[in-house]
């Protein structure tokens, strides 16, 4: 009885506060299955099985694909756990930090290549706030990059708002010292977390993303919104650039470049590939960024 109410009790906590929740076998069953994920999640590293996927980011402004995102995959067992699931797995249990670390040695690997070729080019990665709280993280990072013969200024470290508002000032320090030998700073999702337009000036960051939710908004081209061209021009005038998620349609792709928006990306120039076909990605992304027609919707 104690165990089931103990489950009850933490599933009741996971919905919010002030709740309550009565203990179901499902309970059990899910407690049962997030323990045996978890515990083959420790062993994914040594196992081999995280792997990278990249995304390209083009510039519509100079035709070119200019950065990839590097996104963690986990695969075990023949299957493909998604991030969303492993992610906060992840967090939950303290392996973020050695997740993270295996994801970044592996992405500047197999971009150094493409990297090296052009100082202009760049590398996104995702970064947790529990890896920011490790005292090493930033000397890591920059010794990592520079094994690769990749420089600090090609590195971009994508981060949420939840970041900021974290009273470890340690955090804030090490991005301070990673933006200090060139490393920037890009916060990701931006406009679903907390802080306003007024609040960005506060923050230490060099690029801000917004997220893929404000870009499907725009479905035929003529739509008045506001808010995507305040979010830009507000970030513009902070001297910040500004990167959007989630393009689909070549709808999108010319609305946001008609605001003046610095890069675009989304399956519309390509799906997040493998190492492997890092090549295939890159000139597909340009391909389609080549094919978008020069139309300026109406977005005032």
């Amino acid at each position: 009885m104690l165990r089931e109410a103990d489950i009850a009790m933490y599933a009741a906590k996971a919905a919010g506060k002030n709740r309550f929740r009565r203990f179901h076998p499902e309970m059990m069953t899910a407690l049962v299955q997030r323990t045996v994920m978890e515990a083959a999640l420790q062993l994914a590293v040594t196992r081999g099985e995280i792997s990278v996927a990249f995304q390209p980011i083009v510039s519509p402004r100079s035709g070119l694909a200019v950065q990839f995102e590097a996104l963690a995959r986990w695969d075990h067992d023949g299957e493909r756990i998604p991030p969303s699931d492993f992610i906060p797995m992840a967090e939950r249990s303290g392996l973020i930090g050695e997740i993270g670390n295996e994801v970044m040695g592996l992405s500047l690997v197999q971009l150094a290549p493409w990297l090296r070729a052009d100082p202009s080019r760049s590398l996104a990665v995702n970064v947790s706030g529990m890896q920011l709280q490790e005292p090493n993280f930033a000397d890591g990072v920059l010794r990592l990059a520079a094994a690769c013969g990749v420089g600090a200024n090609q590195l971009v470290l994508e981060v949420t708002e939840s970041v900021f508002f974290d009273p470890d000032c340690g955090l804030i320090r090490q991005l301070g010292s990673l933006r200090g030998a060139g490393v920037r700073v890009a916060l990701d999702d931006f406009g679903t977390g907390y802080s306003s337009l007024g609040r960005l000036q506060d923050l230490p960051v060099d690029t801000v993303k917004i997220d893929r939710t404000f870009v499907s908004m725009v479905r035929t081209g003529q739509e008045r919104l506001p808010i995507l061209s305040s979010m830009i021009n507000m970030a513009h005038s902070l001297g910040l650039t500004v990167t959007a998620e989630g393009v689909e349609t070549a709808v999108q792709a010319d609305y946001l470049t008609a605001l003046d928006c610095d890069s675009l990306q989304g399956y519309l120039f390509s799906r997040p590939e493998s190492g492997l076909r890092l090549e295939l990605a890159w000139r597909q992304a340009e391909d389609a960024l080549a094919a978008l027609a020069p139309r300026r919707p109406n977005t005032g």
